[in-house]
């Protein structure tokens, strides 16, 4: 594999070891980012889609896995988009073909989404029918 790639791959894998995020989605993300040198040595060589297929399949995977995390920060919300960028720009640069990655929002706590409504007390006036 190209040197400057490794490097490019290597510096995005680090990212994601050094992130604050919650543990489940760093290690399944930094075993990815462990897998994907040897899946993207095969698809540079073979320029089979199945290498590329397998490393948008994996990466993909990443990304939802962060975003639908019940504990997501700006931290996990920061290092999917880097990832992302990263990773485009990387097949970019190296006439590679372009990833199809989409980021996911964040699931909305559906407590936190509602709208107080009405919280005063309401006085009933009983008996009184005029």
């Amino acid at each position: 594999m190209d040197e400057a790639f490794q490097a490019e791959l290597s510096a995005l894998g680090n990212k994601v070891r050094e992130a604050t995020i919650p543990s489940g989605c760093k290690q399944h993300a930094v075993r990815c980012m462990e897998t994907l040198p040897t899946l993207y040595d095969k698809f540079r060589q073979t320029n089979e889609s199945r290498y590329g297929d397998e490393i948008t399949r994996m990466v993909q995977t990443v990304l939802n896995e962060m975003a639908l995390s019940e504990r997501a920060c700006p931290e996990t919300q920061r290092l999917a988009i880097r990832i992302t960028e990263s990773l485009l720009l990387l097949h970019e640069r190296f006439g590679l073909a372009a990833l199809s990655l989409r980021l996911l929002d964040p699931p909305v706590s559906r407590l936190g989404n509602r709208k107080m409504v009405g919280t005063a007390p309401i006085a009933f006036r009983q008996g009184d029918d005029s």
